[in-house]
């Protein structure tokens, strides 16, 4: 065998999957040739040595309001650079300058509220989804996204008592920023450009009326709870083995 080829082989692919992520706020984010389309859709993230790339598949609808966490966060030369490879023309018009004290800034959006998105995904408007989660165990839903505002957005995000991921159409998605207790403003995703995004993965287990269900949502790199599994019919045949 040749060790010196091997060795080189590594290394260039170690080089490779460190150019497909980015570190932002002590936190490890996809990039990707196709970035998702939104926080909460659902998809399979296809990489190898040269390439990767998240292939959306499912685009759930959230009739109920899902609570998201906002970050704000200066760029880098890595940020920037990284929006730049989404967005050559630069669509959100954003100035860098490294050598400048004060940078633009973008947003980190999180699903903080897991149960009310495993119970949204359980209803009966998304049947069509479940049934394509228990045939793909290498399914994974977006749960995190940085993406790039111009600025007066970034401030109004930020500015907001809360802000909730919700439909603003058929199989398309929002964000409602709300204020003194009402929606004040709804930002569509097809505003913004995301440059990095952070997959999580689905867990399924037996539910009090012996039948299989989404048990948790994990993220990508923790494994499920004891007795529950990332593939649904494994954990179907674990329920009827203890049947026997």
């Amino acid at each position: 065998m040749n060790y010196k080829v091997y060795g080189i082989a590594t290394f260039l692919a170690l080089m490779c999957i460190s150019c497909q992520s980015i570190k932002i706020n002590r936190t490890s984010m996809h990039t990707s040739v196709t970035n998702p389309i939104a926080l909460g859709v659902i998809g399979i993230q296809k990489k190898d040595v040269l390439s990767s790339d998240y292939r959306v598949s499912a685009i759930p609808e959230y009739k109920e309001k899902i609570r998201v966490g906002v970050t704000a966060s200066e760029f880098t030369t890595t940020t920037f650079d990284a929006y730049q490879k989404v967005s050559k023309d630069n669509a959100q018009q954003i100035k860098y300058v490294d050598s400048l004290e004060s940078k633009p800034r973008f947003v980190t959006l999180k699903l903080l509220d897991r149960v009310a998105t495993l119970s949204e995904l359980q209803k009966e408007y998304n049947t069509t989804t479940i049934s394509y989660l228990k045939s793909q165990k290498e399914a994974t839903i977006v749960t995190s996204v940085s993406l790039a505002l111009p600025t007066g957005m970034v401030e109004e995000i930020i500015a907001s008592e809360a802000v909730f991921l919700s439909n603003s159409g058929y199989k398309q998605y929002h964000l409602s920023l709300i204020n003194g207790g009402k929606v004040s403003k709804k930002i569509s995703f097809d505003r913004t450009t995301i440059f990095g995004y952070e997959l999580s993965f689905f867990c399924w287990s037996e539910n009090d009326r012996k039948q299989i269900v989404l048990a948790n949502i994990i993220d990508e790199k923790t494994s499920c709870s004891k007795n529950a599994y990332r593939d649904a019919q494994k954990a179907l045949q674990k329920m009827n083995y203890f049947k026997l």
